[in-house]
């Protein structure tokens, strides 16, 4: 199984509102994440900041499509709803 790549930018008054979401997206999928546990030689998701690409960019790694999707569109959904408040 290859990696699930994604660059999701964060911006520095978004950092709590981030964590808060990767803490709601893990505990969703507690279920998952122990069944992948079993069959995977890797983490089920890995974060990380990158240089390169700037302060406000985070480089997420998960080993499901479906993961990476599903919180990418989370992500992109709590981002415009912190905004509205």
């Amino acid at each position: 199984m290859g990696d699930v790549v994604l660059h999701l930018p964060v911006e520095s008054n978004e950092d709590v509102l981030f964590g808060a979401f990767v803490s709601r997206f893990m505990e969703s999928r507690s279920t998952e994440i122990e069944r992948c546990a079993v069959s995977s030689d890797a983490p089920y998701l890995m974060i990380r900041s990158d240089p390169a690409l700037g302060e406000e960019m985070r480089v997420l790694i998960f080993q499901e499509d479906s993961a990476a999707n599903a919180f990418s569109s989370g992500w992109a959904k709590a981002r415009l709803e912190g905004q509205a408040a």
